[in-house]
């Protein structure tokens, strides 16, 4: 259900975008983008809800108007949970490279599909009055996903993105304690509000290569 809504939202949110695009460049060959994200993961959290918030920046270069390469950094909340007076928090934080391939672009939109990957890290804490434990787990992560650009100035837009993660976790030992390694899925949306660097005066636009 949180995955519908935000689809719903993705939608209204896009509309708004094009309506108010006169502006609009497009992508520039040679440019630096940076962006900020917000949105909702489907990973099953400490509370066992899904539905968690997640959070990302990224930073990339446009090689031209169909390929960017970059890097990536996501932080998904999965929540919290109190129970017999120990309360309990989780997080999962994620580092990796990605390749943004355009499928067409004018001035105002830019569809994409995306691929990423790297490392994870899980992070769980417990408390109870002043005590206070805390662990991590590592691993890595692929992603695939689509999305796309709409340019809403000169050099501004917003980016609504869907992905599918693969992540695995690795074995370890936390207090002398084996912890066995693992995979999860997870699905997530986002919203980006991304900044073009280096992008050249507005000027008739054509989406040739």
């Amino acid at each position: 259900m949180p995955l519908r809504i935000f689809a719903i939202f993705f939608l209204g949110l896009s509309l708004a975008a094009v309506s108010g695009s006169s502006a609009a460049q497009g992508i520039a060959p040679g440019s630096f983008e940076v962006s900020g994200s917000g949105g909702i993961t489907n990973l099953n959290g400490v509370d066992s809800k899904k539905g968690h918030g997640a959070f990302g920046f990224d930073a990339a270069y446009n090689l031209d108007r169909y390929a960017a390469v970059g890097a990536e950094y996501n932080y998904l909340m999965l929540g919290s949970l109190t129970q017999s007076g120990v309360t309990e928090n989780e997080n999962l934080q994620m580092y990796g490279a990605l390749a943004r391939f355009t499928l067409f672009s004018n001035r105002v939109v830019a569809p994409y599909v995306v691929v990423s990957g790297g490392g994870i890290r899980l992070h769980a804490t417990a408390s109870s009055g002043n005590v206070s434990v805390s662990a991590s787990q590592t691993g890595g992560y692929i992603s695939a996903g689509a999305g796309a650009s709409i340019f809403v100035g000169h050099g501004f837009g917003i980016r609504p993105e869907y992905r599918y993660e693969r992540q695995q976790l690795a074995a370890t030992t936390i207090d002398g304690t084996p912890v066995s390694g693992g995979g999860q899925n997870d699905m997530r949306g986002t919203v980006a509000l991304f900044y073009q660097f280096g992008a050249p005066a507005a000027k008739p636009y054509s989406s040739s290569k």
